[in-house]
């Protein structure tokens, strides 16, 4: 066989086995995110939130954006890597609702139209189901969430000072 042609073969052989096996399983799981959660949990001060936001969608011209990248810091906690997202990680529980929670994921709404032009989006079961969180909201859920943060000691934020458009 020539060079080209044993090239060729490997490429078919291991394009068709990573298609017949899904996703790598190198990822990391839910657990892992879980734990950074939780270890951050434990560093935080009585009667604290964190706030943690995904990365903006960067528009380079007219209709084309960037290639998205999740920010790290978010991705570490929540193991999300889709924009349009937030994280809220209490120190002590919360009962909002008639929930019970130390964290709670926003998510971006799945859209039929939107997967369609830019893939599929995991939305608040799929936050649920393959992240591991047990209580996750759409993110136009944000405005009837009944939170007080004025009640709280501190609140823990990063700012968004890493912006492209930032002067």
């Amino acid at each position: 066989m020539k060079p080209t042609i044993q090239l060729l073969c490997f490429f078919l052989v291991t394009f068709s086995t990573l298609a017949q096996n899904g996703s790598p399983s190198d990822y990391l799981t839910s657990d892992f995110h879980k734990s950074r959660r939780d270890a951050l949990r434990a560093d935080m001060p009585k009667n604290t939130v964190a706030v943690f936001f995904a990365n903006a969608v960067r528009n380079r011209a007219n209709d084309v954006e960037y290639v998205y990248h999740q920010d790290p810091n978010f991705y570490y906690l929540t193991g999300y890597k889709e924009p349009h997202a937030m994280v809220l990680i209490f120190k002590e529980n919360h009962s909002i609702q008639g929930k019970t929670f130390n964290e709670v994921l926003f998510v971006q709404e799945r859209n039929e139209n939107a997967e369609m032009w830019n893939g599929t989006r995991l939305g608040v079961l799929g936050a649920q189901d393959e992240l591991g969180f047990r209580v996750a909201y759409n993110g136009s859920e944000f405005k009837s969430y009944d939170i007080d943060f004025l009640k709280f000691d501190k609140i823990l934020f990063k700012n968004f000072d890493n912006d492209v458009r930032d002067t």
